[in-house]
């Protein structure tokens, strides 16, 4: 009987959550892989216990701790040295897989080489984007130790490669995308709800328009407002809502946003909460326009079900979404942010016949983000067989 393949996950617990933990369930279900994960700063025990109902083993990293926690030169030191006294102490595997690289990770990534027949990373944008020359030459120092790099668009992944000059012929280099709970129950509510109905949920009965995804600073909250208020006497028949459950010193923007709609004419609302999947899922099809102009993405889960569920999606063409173009996927690009109220005024004046063209995507997006397909790359790297 051949043993099963061992592979660590390394990463945050707050990342795997969001974005590994449903792939590896289902891989377990249908292969027997075996995972462990590596968290790389504290947890609570809660979330412990969490990690341990999908991973056989959880290593979690207890530093910094104590006083040190208060002291931030000592507490990175001290965060280093646990990475390093755990990772020595793991077990070997087929496969050690870093998701997002924190610069720091290249201290202890030269120890998991050693524990592990195969290293691979994917590199989520945060760590690739908008970093210094200082933590690039960390990340390339991991680079040089691992056996294959991915992201989740293509677009990221050739700057990637150049950026790193990746030799395609001794390293593996592709595109693994994540498995999306949401997309996968989204397909049922879409065949049995309409615009109508989802509005109805909401209690709404005009049109529409969702901007931006979080609380994030990289959504650009101001811009979209001022673009608001400059095409203000299209929106007498729209609600404008601000989704802002999450996101980096989400706080500070929810309090700007606020602040800004108060002098506003526009009807909006600030969503601080987060939702249930069916309200969530009834605001994607009850959205008549989502405006999405980040300063960075790669293909967030928002926009996904966006156009799944037929939103006319204004974006930027400085966004990484070529491929989806490539797949037929309809959507209106700007040059830059600047163009927003202009092209959002033009969008008011078509928008039966954009939510037309918009119409092809849900097959488009559902098939593209559906398990078969997905899990096509991530059997062929991690080298799995389903179980018979």
């Amino acid at each position: 009987m051949q043993n099963k393949k061992r592979i660590l996950i390394i990463s945050e617990a707050h990342l795997i959550k969001t974005f590994v933990q449903a792939t590896v369930e289902k891989i377990k279900e249908e292969t027997g892989t075996q995972f462990d994960c590596f968290i790389t700063s504290p947890v609570d025990k809660k979330t412990r216990q969490s990690l341990a109902s999908v991973f056989e083993n959880v290593f979690v990293n207890e530093y910094p701790k104590g006083v040190i926690k208060r002291l931030p030169k000592l507490r990175v030191i001290q965060s280093i040295y646990g990475l390093r006294k755990i990772a020595r102490r793991l077990p070997d595997y087929d496969i050690a897989h870093i998701h997002f690289h924190d610069s720091y990770y290249s201290l202890f990534a030269s120890i998991i080489r050693r524990k592990a027949k195969k290293l691979f990373l994917t590199f989520y944008g945060g760590d690739f984007h908008h970093i210094n020359n200082l933590k690039h030459w960390f990340n390339q120092k991991t680079m040089n130790l691992i056996d294959g790099v991915f992201a989740e668009n293509e677009v990221m992944l050739e700057d990637i490669a150049e950026r790193y000059k990746v030799n395609r012929q001794e390293k593996k280099i592709g595109t693994l995308i994540f498995l999306m709970n949401n997309l996968i129950s989204f397909d049922p509510f879409l065949k049995n709800h309409t615009n109508y109905s989802a509005k109805k949920k909401w209690d709404i009965e005009k049109g529409v328009i969702v901007c931006a995804y979080s609380a994030g600073a990289v959504m650009r909250h101001k811009m979209i407002i001022n673009a608001l208020n400059q095409v203000a006497s299209k929106l007498t028949g729209y609600k404008m809502i601000f989704p802002m459950t999450y996101g980096w010193r989400g706080d500070e923007t929810r309090a700007m946003v606020k602040e800004e709609l108060k002098s506003c004419s526009f009807d909006s609302l600030v969503l601080e909460e987060y939702l249930p999947i069916e309200k969530l899922q009834a605001l994607r099809l009850a959205a008549d326009i989502f405006i999405n102009i980040p300063s960075r993405d790669q293909l967030a889960a928002s926009l996904m079900e966006h156009l799944a569920a037929g939103s006319v999606v204004i974006t930027g063409k400085w966004l990484p979404y070529s491929g989806l173009v490539e797949k037929g996927v309809y959507f209106i690009e700007m040059e830059t942010p600047l163009d927003l109220p202009r092209v959002l005024s033009s969008v008011l004046d078509n928008l039966e016949d954009h939510r037309n063209k918009s119409k092809v995507n849900r097959k488009i997006i559902l098939n593209m983000m559906s398990w078969d397909s997905i899990k096509i790359n991530w059997y062929k790297y991690y080298e799995l067989k389903q179980k018979a």
